[in-house]
């Protein structure tokens, strides 16, 4: 999906309308990383990160969350 937007940058920063980000899949808390002239915005939680990725696993989101979880160390 593109979406061009001509947007300012102010002294507040750079507004993204919610509009845009929900059509992003990004409704929740988030996590923003920079690399180099890039910012990437992508969503703080796994089970939304797989979001469309894995269906028709056996597995369910409880499941792969725990997963994950164990992955990490936590």
């Amino acid at each position: 999906m593109t979406v061009k937007m001509k947007k300012k940058i102010t002294e507040e920063g750079l507004i993204i309308p919610l509009s845009v980000l929900k059509r992003a899949g990004l409704e929740g808390d988030v996590d923003i990383v920079t690399r180099g002239h890039t910012i990437i915005v992508k969503p703080e939680s796994f089970t939304e990160k797989v979001r469309g990725i894995i269906k028709g696993t056996p597995l369910s989101e409880k499941d792969l969350e725990e997963l994950y979880h164990v992955y990490k160390g936590d």
